[in-house]
C-alpha cells in the first residue's frame, strides 16, 4: 500500500531534552528521552484512540538511548554502555536480564541501534569527538558475543530493515549518508554496503530511519524540519514538514501502519530558547 502523510499533529507527549527511538510494538508506541535518561510508552491503535489513552514511563536517570522492542512483551534498551532486557507487563517494565556491557573507552557511547529478525541488537559506538571514521557499527548476540560489523563511520544513527531482512539501512549523520548493507542473517556477516542517500554539504543530517513495506524508506533530516520519503533506489519523493528544526527520528505504526510517529529534540537549548521555541522536543504524528 502506498501511503501519503501531508500534515503532523502534537502528539500530546512529555517534552523531551532529546527524543529518540520511536518504535511500534504489540499496540503500542515506545520512545525515549535519551538526555534525561527516560522510556515512554502510550497503547492505541489510532490516534482517536491515542488521544484516550495516558503515557507510562520510567526514569533511569542516565543516558537511555535505544528502547527496541524484540517480542513477547519484551524489550532491549540501552543504558549507558550496557544493553538491558526488560518484560512488559501492561503499566511497567521489569527487569529480567541478563544484562550486556559493551566495552568501550570512557567518555565513549552507544547510539542508536535496531533489532534483527534473530533477536541481535545491531547497534553504533561514537567516539567523543565524533572524528571522522572512529565509530563502529556492532552486532550484539544474544548470549552477549559482542563483534564488529563494520568499522570506520563517524556518528552512527538510524537503523531500519527492509521488508525481507536482508538489507539493513543505516544512518551516518555527520557524513550525511544513509547507506543499505546487504546482511546474511544466519551468520550476521555484512556481503555488501553502497551509499544509498548522499546529501549535500549544506543539507541536514539524516537521523533516524524507518522502512515502508511499500518500499519507501523515511528519513528524518535535523536541522531542516522535514522527514522526507525515498524510493527503493534512493530518489527522493517528497518531505513532511515539522515545525521544528532538530527532527531525529520516525516510525511507523498503528496496527494498519498508517501513522508516523516522530521525535524532535532541543539540544543545546538555554532557557531562553526554549521558552522562544516551544515545540522543540515534542513529538508529532501524522496519519495516512
Amino acid at each position: 500500500m502506498n501511503r501519503e502523510f501531508n500534515t503532523v499533529s502534537l502528539f500530546g507527549a512529555p517534552r523531551c531534552q532529546l527524543g529518540e527511538s520511536p518504535r511500534w510494538s504489540e499496540g503500542y508506541w515506545w520512545w525515549v528521552d535519551a538526555a534525561a535518561g527516560i522510556v515512554y510508552w502510550r497503547q492505541g491503535s489510532s490516534v482517536e484512540d491515542l488521544e484516550k489513552t495516558a503515557i507510562g514511563s520510567k526514569e533511569f536517570n542516565v543516558r537511555t538511548s535505544l528502547v527496541q522492542p524484540v517480542g513477547n512483551s519484551q524489550l532491549v534498551m540501552a543504558i549507558e554502555k550496557t544493553l538491558r532486557r526488560f518484560q512488559f507487563d501492561g503499566s511497567d517494565l521489569i527487569e529480567i536480564g541478563p544484562s550486556i556491557d559493551i566495552p568501550l573507552p570512557n567518555n565513549w557511547l552507544v547510539n542508536d541501534g535496531i533489532a534483527d529478525i534473530a533477536g541481535n541488537i545491531w547497534i553504533g559506538s561514537v567516539s567523543p569527538d565524533r572524528a571522522p571514521g572512529t565509530g563502529t557499527l556492532l552486532r550484539i548476540t544474544q548470549d552477549g558475543e559482542i563483534q564488529q560489523a563494520l568499522p570506520r563511520f563517524s556518528l552512527t544513527n538510524g537503523m531500519a530493515w527492509d521488508y525481507q531482512k536482508n538489507y539493513l539501512y543505516h544512518a551516518d549523520s555527520y557524513e550525511r549518508t544513509v547507506w543499505r548493507h546487504h546482511v546474511n542473517i544466519l551468520t550476521g556477516s555484512i556481503t555488501q554496503s553502497e551509499v544509498f542517500i548522499q546529501l549535500p554539504k549544506d543539507d541536514g543530517l539524516p537521523d533516524g530511519v524507518s522502512y515502508d513495506p511499500s518500499g519507501k524508506l523515511w528519513v528524518a533530516i535535523y536541522g531542516k524540519s522535514v522527514v522526507r520519503s525515498y524510493d527503493m533506489h534512493g530518489n527522493f519523493l517528497y518531505e513532511l514538514a515539522v515545525p521544528t528544526e532538530q527532527v531525529t527520528s520516525v516510525a511507523l505504526g498503528g496496527l494498519t501502519r498508517s501513522q508516523l510517529l516522530i521525535t524532535t529534540a532541543q539540544e543545546d537549548f538555554t532557557e531562553a530558547q526554549s521558552r522562544e521555541f516551544p515545540l522543540a522536543g515534542q513529538l508529532f504524528i501524522s496519519e495516512s
